[in-house]
């Protein structure tokens, strides 16, 4: 089924989604043929693009699932292939994926998910469980009734996606980890997961973000991440002014530590972690060994967006873990 037209409005508070859906099929799954997307830029203050925003690459589609009660949006590069998940990463959205993804599509059918509040999908509610995006990628798997999938996550997403594989461990195939929270958290409680005067500064902080132009946006990571390239940083830059401020109100709290997740995935798992010497690196090593299938992988010269930073190391290191599963 196609949609007619797809509007997205970033407004002063808030990015919200508007579509006018001509015809969607009972599950709301995968639209059929590429969208031409048109990005609205709300007036209300908030500069309009000066610059186009990329598109993504022709032949992706795009599609919904409905699970837990909201629209999970989700782009597809397609083909009778096997399937990767690429979960992304905080105010990242599936799109921030594209160029690492290029070089996949001959051997994969990739999927980039939006996470609730990021990309087109729903804003998420204050009420949302810590586990929210965990489940959503299971909703996803579910929906699309995908078998076996390998699932990649990076920061945020890497969170999701390793509680998923841990509280469904016989779903994925293998298990990817860029750059993932080794070290213990500190325990969390009301005055440090759901403080209100943190979650509302950091609210602020999305909202100004909002607010900002596209050509700024874009401008100030050229100077600060010039490495990164003007294709990375574009999309990268769009994700931004999608991100809800909603997203201030995760809970963080009631999260398993790392080493009680890791204990129970049991896919074969790759770790890509940032570059780190002594102490860390050998911290690193250790978690990893909790896993019962597990591989950590330091990649030189990257920090926390290692394959932004390192993208053909990183890429090295993965291609040879795909090509052992």
């Amino acid at each position: 089924m196609i949609y007619r037209a797809v509007r997205v409005v970033v407004k002063r508070q808030q990015l919200k989604r508007l579509e006018n859906c001509a015809q969607r099929d009972d599950s709301c799954l995968a639209v059929k043929s590429l969208l031409t997307t048109t990005i609205i830029v709300s007036l209300l203050g908030t500069p309009a693009f000066a610059a186009q925003p990329p598109l993504p690459p022709e032949g992706w589609a795009e599609g919904y699932v409905i699970t837990n009660g909201i629209r999970i949006h989700y782009w597809r590069t397609g083909g009778d292939k096997p399937v990767i998940i690429m979960a992304h990463g905080s105010s990242d959205n599936g799109l921030c994926w594209t160029n690492l993804a290029k070089e996949l599509t001959n051997e994969y059918d990739i999927i980039l998910p939006d996470a609730r509040g990021h990309g087109l999908s729903d804003p998420p509610a204050k009420s949302d469980p810590a586990d929210a995006q965990a489940e959503d990628l299971a909703g996803l798997i579910r929906k699309l009734k995908l078998e076996k999938p390998i699932v990649m996550g990076h920061s945020m997403g890497s969170s999701s996606v390793a509680w998923f594989a841990a509280k469904y461990p016989n779903i994925p195939r293998a298990v990817i980890l860029e750059d993932p929270r080794l070290t213990p958290r500190l325990p969390f409680n009301s005055r440090t997961s759901n403080n209100t005067e943190a979650q509302e500064k950091r609210r602020a902080q999305i909202l100004a973000r909002n607010n900002m132009s596209y050509d700024r946006i874009v401008a100030d990571q050229l100077r600060k991440n010039p490495r990164w390239g003007r294709s990375e940083i574009e999309i990268w830059a769009t994700s931004k002014i999608q991100h809800h401020p909603n997203t201030a109100y995760r809970r963080r709290g009631n999260r398993p530590q790392t080493t009680e997740i890791f204990g129970k995935i049991t896919a074969p798992t790759l770790i890509l972690k940032a570059d780190a010497q002594g102490e860390l690196r050998k911290k690193n090593i250790e978690v990893t060994s909790i896993l019962k299938h597990g591989k950590i992988v330091h990649i030189d010269g990257a920090g926390h967006n290692v394959r932004r930073d390192q993208k053909q190391r990183l890429l090295k290191a993965l291609k040879a873990f795909l090509a052992g599963l």
